[in-house]
């Protein structure tokens, strides 16, 4: 029996490597830890183009958009690791604090500073991938994706929530699920940027001229 290299079987052999490669790729560019942002905006990129969309290699895109996004990539890390450290630090006055503050309040309080936090995580760094904006102009895309697409951001948050949790109890899966999380969630997320590509398509008379991923 003779097997066709485009066969299906050889398509999906070829996207799990791919994601494997991607994903040990993602680990060690994000070991020195502020710069998980810019490799996760990588990972997202490499999954999209070279495992969907099937162009180029993986570590050629994977370098590429790595450095392209570095430097605002690892701004952002640092702003929701400082923004995860009031949570934290949020979390311990409520919990041994003697504010004497109403419970509801706090609560509300609560809610006002963790959810533009979570809102924005699934979208940050795939709109960092795509867009050339400044930090501030990241964070109001993501921010505005997150609220009107409200029941596709629960979605991307249970989904992202469910791999923490897991690799939390199996770290030995730190560096394969990553890839598997942005494969299944830029079925998602793409969705979402496709509305928000459109006026960048009009800038381009030839179709044969367009991005790949405006194509």
């Amino acid at each position: 029996m003779k097997f066709s290299m485009d066969s299906p079987v050889f398509n999906i052999a070829d996207q799990i490597t791919d994601l494997l490669v991607a994903g040990f790729l993602w680990l060690v560019f994000s070991a020195p830890v502020i710069t998980i942002g810019p490799a996760s905006a990588a990972l997202y990129y490499t999954v999209v183009k070279v495992v969907r969309r099937k162009r180029e290699t993986v570590t050629k895109s994977f370098l590429y958009a790595f450095r392209l996004n570095l430097w605002q990539g690892i701004g952002l890390t640092i702003l929701y690791l400082a923004y995860g450290i009031v949570l934290v630090l949020f979390m311990n006055f409520v919990r041994f604090g003697e504010s004497g503050l109403n419970p509801y309040i706090v609560v509300l309080a609560g809610i006002m500073i963790v959810a533009p936090f979570l809102f924005t995580l699934p979208y940050i760094f795939p709109v960092l991938s795509r867009f050339q904006f400044k930090i501030s102009g990241l964070l109001q895309y993501a921010l505005h994706m997150s609220i009107r697409h409200f029941i596709t951001t629960g979605v991307l948050l249970v989904m992202l929530l469910g791999i923490c949790f897991f690799i939390y109890l199996f770290p030995f899966f730190l560096g394969i699920l990553p890839g598997i999380y942005a494969y299944g969630a830029s079925f998602l997320i793409e969705r979402v940027l496709k509305g928000y590509l459109s006026a960048e398509r009009e800038k381009y008379g030839d179709e044969n001229g367009l991005p790949w991923y405006l194509e």
